[in-house]
């Protein structure tokens, strides 16, 4: 827990340094992102009890390359199996370079490379000199209290999450559904239809104008009905996968774009009667 208080805490400094503002960034409403705790305690677990890790052999370098390794590896598995759990992405690395599907980059596993041997020479010593000062029983209930406040946080986290995503779902295919039957109006008539349309180009944008306008208005309602667990949770995901429309694949983007076809079908006309 305090390992991964120190994660969300290193997430506020990074965050709004990347995104030029200020952003509370984790998956839970605490101030913890467990990855960065679950990661440092398979690390320390790994130098103390398997002997390849504790042997005179452990140098640096190889500690630098086990440590950029595995956090690369943890940290890809991890959004891939939320995205497929939650179908949302926390993080995203699409513009650094050398990344791998925006999962992970070469520039942050160098870092935690980097970290993994700060952890090992300096901070690991340190945490058990202080488990040999302080009585094992302040460990014990400081632990059971904090796992209390984490399960209760996990178990409102997930509660309010499922209800944001099958609110988003639901409104996401409403305005995919609307969409569709504007753009169908439009171009799935006879085949005179071009020069129905070109005789008629405000028709068009009226339909335009007013499927935008019942699409801000549903939005407006949406965004009004979320609770602010909700909208803390819609702060913190970078994006929606494919499920939501927001895939980058053909078929779902033609769809997820049916306002922008309709403008770029609307000025075509316009241009082509000039």
């Amino acid at each position: 827990m305090i390992y991964s208080f120190i994660g969300w805490l290193w997430e506020m400094i990074y965050t709004p340094i990347e995104e030029k503002n200020f952003q509370n960034r984790g998956f839970l409403f605490g101030p913890i992102c467990p990855i960065y705790g679950f990661c440092i305690l398979i690390l320390q677990f790994l130098m103390r009890n398997v002997p390849i890790f504790t042997s005179d052999t452990m140098t640096t370098p190889k500690l630098f390359l086990i440590c950029l390794i595995g956090s690369a590896i943890i940290e890809f598995s991890t959004s891939w199996i939320m995205e497929v759990i939650f179908h949302a992405r926390w993080w995203d690395y699409s513009n650094f370079p050398l990344n791998i599907d925006g999962r992970i980059c070469l520039p942050a596993s160098i870092f935690f490379g980097l970290v993994g041997i700060l952890l090992v020479n300096y901070v690991f010593p340190a945490t058990d000199l202080l488990m040999n000062i302080v009585p094992s029983v302040v460990f014990e209930t400081t632990a059971l209290i904090m796992m209390v406040i984490f399960g209760a946080d996990y178990a409102l986290t997930q509660a309010s999450l499922t209800s944001l995503l099958q609110k988003i779902e639901n409104a996401n295919k409403e305005f995919i559904d609307k969409g569709e039957s504007v753009y169908q109006a439009i171009v799935a008539t006879p085949s005179n239809i071009k020069s129905k349309i070109e005789a008629t180009p405000s028709n068009i944008k009226s339909k335009i104008e007013d499927y935008e306008a019942e699409t801000r208005e549903k939005a407006r309602l949406l965004a009004e009905s979320l609770s602010e667990p909700q909208r803390v949770l819609l702060s913190r995901i970078t994006k929606f996968s494919n499920k939501f429309g927001f895939s980058s694949q053909s078929d779902t983007k033609e769809k997820t774009n049916i306002g922008n076809k309709l403008k770029e079908y609307y000025h075509t006309i316009r241009n082509a009667r000039k």
